[in-house]
């Protein structure tokens, strides 16, 4: 399914589903898995209703305790080597290119004469 013409909050009660779905398959009750996941039922219940966003931090816990957490390298995998190494170096994506001498077109030291025509 393509999630590019649902909105946010229809985004949001598909992915509850997907939640709800996964714990049924595994047999788990919501008390269960908000006591194994370390939130409230209510949590749960919010996040498979889809009517209320419940938080990373929960949604990570909720998937820790479905042993889903691998999942999460499918849903945003890591961006390509030459991307990383530049976020590493501390730059950013679009950096002002510099010469390559080193000089900048800015004179760092005075002139001794202020520049004239020549018939003045």
């Amino acid at each position: 399914m393509t999630l590019e013409h649902l909105s946010d909050h229809q985004i949001l009660r598909h992915l509850g589903g997907r939640f709800k779905a996964i714990r049924l398959n595994q047999d788990i009750t919501v008390e269960s898995l908000a006591e194994q996941a370390g939130v409230s039922a209510q949590t749960i219940a919010n996040l498979e209703n889809g009517k209320k966003s419940v938080g990373l931090l929960n949604i990570i816990a909720i998937l820790r305790a479905l042993g889903k957490l691998g999942e999460l390298d499918a849903f945003l995998p890591e961006p390509p080597t030459r991307a990383a190494a530049l976020l590493r170096q501390g730059g950013t994506m679009a950096q002002v290119r510099q010469r390559a001498s080193g000089h900048s077109s800015d004179q760092s030291e005075p002139q001794s004469e202020p520049w004239s025509w020549e018939d003045e």
